[in-house]
């Protein structure tokens, strides 16, 4: 698909939607808690869900380019 006939994305719509689809493809896949709280009380992702939630970013990404292109800042 050539450029032109690609929508054009603001780049934190482009983070936005990439960090949505992502997160939920980790969650429908995993059988393990996806997050963990700290000593401060803030809830992250355990290191080996945020390390699959970067592998499905790369992916998803890249579908996205498919039909979409991240406008410059």
């Amino acid at each position: 698909m050539a450029n032109s006939n690609k929508i054009p994305l603001p780049p934190e719509t482009w983070v936005e939607l990439y960090a949505i689809l992502s997160h939920y493809v980790l969650e429908y896949s995993s059988l393990d808690p996806l997050t963990e709280t700290d000593e401060n009380g803030d809830e992250r992702y355990t290191e080996e869900k945020q390390d699959q939630f970067n592998d499905i970013v790369g992916d998803v990404e890249e579908m996205l380019g498919g039909f979409f292109i991240k406008e410059d800042i």
